[in-house]
């Protein structure tokens, strides 16, 4: 994938070489939320945000519209939330001494229900690499973005909880002992934990409006016209954006952790997979397509 992503990259870079068109500079700016979808999640609003430098080249297709790519780097910030209702289950068997001093295997089933809480932010270096479609004023850009996360970090709580140990040999039930473990009524937490550089592949699509701003400089339209100057113009973008993470170096799942207990053993707490976040926003885009000062000979006729 690293291979292919670079052959794009450079075939787009090439492309100006060998097609008209026009190179700008764009200045762009996003704001958004990103949630979580599944079963068992309550979607949690979290928060996007990037600015970034890009270079674009765009070529005439057609009368009114054209193509062409856009390819830069930015920072952006990121923090996402999952919270899940969970209930798990585990046996264990515990040891029990006997007066004569025999050991008597006792079995127990643990069974905890909680709300897990997940959360992770980062600063993140991001590098996009897009398609971009005109169709007249309809601005259209689709492709993948890089992203590289910065020391980013997470934690994990476990709310509203109730545990509670079965003895099926005896047919008794114990819940919410400091004996068999509990959960706080402030929640059990693991605290925050840093994650390393990580490395994410996003799948952006991004449709809006784009205004055309004052042009410095002409455009000699007339016939039999002996020259002509490229004008420079500037743009304005408006668009709103969705993003979707194809590919994730970093944990799919929340770390399983364990209760801790006075007497019994101490139940492993298995925690849901992580929803990947689906990010929507909309973004502001400045770009300037500089003119030409190279005057070129028009030949045309009545």
């Amino acid at each position: 994938m690293k291979h292919t992503l670079l052959a794009i990259f450079f075939l787009l870079l090439a492309l100006p070489s060998f097609a008209q068109g026009r190179s700008g500079l764009q200045v762009g700016v996003q704001g958004g939320t990103n949630l979580r979808f599944g079963g068992d999640v309550k979607p949690r609003p979290g928060v996007d945000f990037a600015i970034d430098l890009r270079y674009v080249f765009l070529s005439p297709l057609g009368y009114s519209s054209r193509v062409g790519f856009q390819a830069g780097a930015g920072i952006g910030y990121q923090n996402s939330y999952q919270r899940s209702s969970i209930t798990s289950q585990a046996d264990f068997t515990a040891v029990s001494t006997a007066s004569d001093g025999t050991q008597v295997p006792v079995p127990i089933r643990y069974t905890v229900s909680a709300e897990a809480d997940y959360s992770d932010k980062q600063w993140e270096l991001t590098v996009p690499l897009l398609l971009s479609f005109r169709f007249g004023s309809f601005a259209l850009d689709l492709g993948p973005r890089l992203a590289i996360g910065l020391s980013p970090s997470y934690s994990v709580t476990l709310n509203k909880g109730s545990v509670d140990a079965y003895l099926v040999d005896y047919d008794v039930h114990i819940s919410n002992d400091p004996s068999i473990g509990t959960i706080p009524v402030g929640g059990l937490s693991l605290g925050s934990k840093d994650l390393g550089t990580t490395y994410s592949l996003y799948g952006v699509a991004a449709l809006g409006y784009e205004w055309r701003l004052a042009k410095k400089g002409e455009m000699v339209s007339r016939y039999n016209s002996p020259h002509a100057l490229e004008s420079t113009y500037s743009t304005v973008t408006f668009q709103l954006f969705a993003e979707y993470p194809v590919w994730l170096s970093q944990q799919t799942s929340m770390p399983s952790f364990s209760l801790q207990t006075t007497a019994f053993p101490a139940p492993q707490v298995a925690l849901p997979a992580l929803v990947k976040p689906v990010s929507v926003g909309l973004r502001v885009a400045y770009t300037i397509f500089p003119g030409s000062d190279k005057r070129y000979r028009c030949y045309c006729f009545r």
